[in-house]
């Protein structure tokens, strides 16, 4: 099982679509092929993000409680005392401390926001980059 950080533009995208990168990563979790890293910060953005009535025209409320209770029960939670600054967006630091942390690559639409001289040497992926680094064993 491949372990990632999934950002939440990526997660919010993979519930809209099933035929981009992020559904296709979506798939890799609902099929416990990918495995979600997270700490509490990252799964209350999730849920927070989820819950916006916006997102309701394009993800149904039943698909966003079911994939959070998937995640809950699936994710591995990372907790330490790590912290990151100098973020473009500090919010962001959660996904780039549990990365670090559990060592596994951070899967982002945003790169820019996480440059090399703030997030050290994890690996950090646009959805299609990760998906290409599978060579095809997520399935559909």
């Amino acid at each position: 099982m491949v372990q990632i950080v999934l950002d939440t533009s990526v997660l919010v995208s993979g519930l809209i679509s099933a035929e981009n990168p992020p559904g296709r990563i979506i798939d890799g979790v609902r099929g416990d092929e990918i495995q979600l890293c997270l700490d509490d910060r990252i799964f209350r953005e999730y849920r927070e993000v989820l819950a916006r009535p916006e997102l309701a025209r394009w993800i149904h409320p039943e698909d966003s409680r079911a994939i959070l209770d998937h995640i809950r029960n699936s994710a591995r939670y990372i907790i330490g005392a790590l912290t990151i600054q100098g973020l473009p967006d500090p919010d962001d630091a959660p996904f780039a401390e549990v990365a670090t942390m559990g060592g596994v690559p951070l899967v982002t639409g945003n790169v820019r926001h996480f440059p090399g001289e703030t997030v050290g040497s994890i690996s950090v992926l646009t959805p299609r980059q990760f998906i290409e680094t599978l060579g095809g064993r997520v399935s559909r």
